[in-house]
C-alpha cells in the first residue's frame, strides 16, 4: 500500500479575497447543434468549453478558430465570441461559466493569461477535465455546493495546466478591420450604419466592407445584427427581462422587427428559443 502526504506549503491559485462560484453548466450535444449563439460577450463571468466529441469552428475575438475532441475554449469576461462551432459533424461539448474570479496578474474574470492561445488541446489531461466537468454537471442538478467545489478543483487544474503547458498564441498584426470591429462591439446598440463605421475608421465604406468580409466572413452591418442576437440570446437565457425589455436592450426600439429578425436568422421566435434553452 502506498501512502501520500500533500506538502500543503503551497501558493493559492486564487487571491484571498476570491470566491470563484459556478453560475451554470451547460451539456451541448448533436441534437442542440441547431440552436447556436451568436456574437455575445460577458461583463462578469469566465466561460470554459470542452469539446468532448466532433469539431467546429469558433469565433473569438474576430478571429476564426478550429477546435476538435480533446480542446478546451476559453472565454475570459469581455471576450467576444460565438458559440455556433461552425458545420462541424457530430460536436459535443460542455460548458461552464464562473464568476468571482481572481488571480494574480489577471484581470477579474479571467482564467486564460494574455498570449495564449484561447483553444488549447487538453493532451494527455482529457480524460481527468471530462470526468470533472462530467461531474460538476451531475452534481448541479441537486448539490449545489459540490458542484461549486469540483469547479473550484477544475479551475485550479486548468490555471496549472495553462502557466505550464499553455499554447502561446499565433500573433498578428491589428488591421483596419480589427478598428471596425471594436467600434462595432462598443456601439452595435445604437443606430450604427455602414458610413459611420467607414467614417470611424478614416476610410470608405466599399473598401472597408471587402476587407471586413475577407478577414471576418461576415459584412460589417451583418456583423452588427450578430451582436445584436447574440446578446439578445444572452437575456433570454439569462434573464427574466420580457422580450420587449431584450429587443430595446440590444437596439431594436420596435419589438415585432426584434422578433421578425431574430426569426429570420435563427428559425425560432426569441420565445421559443427561450423555452429551449432553458430549464
Amino acid at each position: 500500500m502506498l501512502q501520500y502526504f500533500p506538502n500543503h506549503r503551497y501558493r493559492s491559485t486564487f487571491s484571498k479575497s476570491a470566491a470563484p462560484r459556478l453560475e451554470y453548466v451547460c451539456h451541448v450535444g448533436e441534437d442542440a447543434s441547431h440552436m447556436p449563439r451568436s456574437m455575445h460577450e460577458h461583463d462578469h463571468l469566465c466561460e470554459i468549453v470542452l469539446v468532448y466529441q466532433g469539431a467546429g469552428i469558433y469565433m473569438i475575438d474576430g478571429r476564426r478558430y478550429t477546435a476538435q475532441k480533446g480542446d478546451l475554449i476559453f472565454y475570459n469576461s469581455h471576450s467576444v465570441h460565438d458559440e455556433f462551432g461552425g458545420s462541424g459533424s457530430g460536436l459535443g461539448t460542455y460548458c461552464i461559466a464562473v464568476s468571482g474570479i481572481r488571480i494574480e496578474d489577471l484581470p477579474d474574470d479571467h482564467l486564460l493569461p494574455e498570449g495564449l492561445s484561447p483553444v488549447q488541446p487538453t493532451k494527455g489531461h482529457f480524460k481527468e477535465i471530462l470526468h470533472l466537468f462530467d461531474s460538476i454537471e451531475q452534481e448541479a442538478k441537486e448539490h449545489a455546493e459540490i458542484a461549486n467545489y469540483l469547479t473550484m478543483a477544475l479551475l485550479t487544474k486548468l490555471a496549472a495546466f495553462l502557466r505550464e503547458e499553455g499554447l502561446p498564441e499565433k500573433q498578428q498584426t491589428p488591421t483596419l478591420v480589427t478598428e471596425a470591429r471594436a467600434f462595432i462591439d462598443k456601439n452595435y446598440k445604437e443606430n450604427i450604419r455602414l458610413n459611420d463605421i467607414a467614417k470611424a475608421t478614416h476610410t470608405n465604406a466599399y473598401y472597408l466592407s471587402h476587407l471586413f468580409k475577407a478577414e471576418v466572413g461576415l459584412s460589417p452591418m451583418k456583423y452588427v445584427i450578430l451582436r445584436r442576437l447574440g446578446e439578445a440570446q444572452n437575456l433570454l437565457i439569462n434573464t427574466d427581462m420580457t422580450i420587449t425589455q431584450i429587443a430595446a436592450q440590444v437596439g431594436y426600439n420596435n419589438s415585432n422587427y426584434f422578433q421578425n429578425v431574430f426569426k429570420s436568422a435563427l428559425d425560432m421566435t426569441p420565445g421559443e428559443y427561450r423555452r429551449k434553452w432553458t430549464i
